[in-house]
């Protein structure tokens, strides 16, 4: 009997044993793929995640500009984009989506409305941006391709675009 006892104390003990290690080699995995992640460029599938300073560029796609403005551009988790820009008062906030495409590439689609002086609607504008992320994850480089639209969905006019994004950080 007193065998028994033993033997069932030390096999509870051993089952304590092993339950209380799983967690810790959990979190050790999960410490080692982070910092490998980090460690490796391209690794990271959320590295877009954030609000960035942008500066934007839009040309009639031969090389002379249009307009060049500033916005911030805000990336979520799950993949929802907002955009705001300094380029007009004439327009709304832009909405979107983005997504990883692999190593340090990602896209972005977004639109906004645009209004006429009077208030009335003037159509929207799509854009689609190419981005090429730093080996650093703290800026980027893109390229877009932008349909102005009129209000009765009719394209009007296809310019191109370039720009630069900086990560937003807090200042120290």
């Amino acid at each position: 009997m007193k065998i028994r006892q033993n033997g069932v104390a030390i096999l509870v003990s051993v089952l304590i044993a092993l339950l209380l290690s799983f967690p810790v080699v959990g979190q050790e995995r999960q410490s080692l793929e982070t910092s490998l992640a980090r460690e490796i460029p391209g690794a990271n599938p959320h590295a877009f995640v954030g609000t960035w300073t942008v500066q934007t560029t839009i040309t009639n796609c031969t090389g002379v500009t249009l307009e060049s403005f500033s916005k911030l551009v805000s990336a979520n988790a799950g993949g929802t984009l907002q955009e705001t820009s300094s380029s007009t008062l004439f327009r709304s906030t832009a909405m979107g989506l983005w997504e990883h495409r692999g190593q340090t590439d990602f896209v972005y689609a977004l639109r906004f409305f645009r209004f006429n002086a009077d208030g009335t609607p003037a159509g929207s504008v799509r854009g689609k941006w190419t981005v090429t992320m730093a080996e650093s994850g703290g800026s980027y480089t893109a390229t877009g391709a932008i349909q102005i639209v009129a209000p009765n969905g009719t394209v009007v006019a296809t310019p191109c675009g370039s720009e630069v994004g900086t990560a937003m950080s807090i200042p120290e």
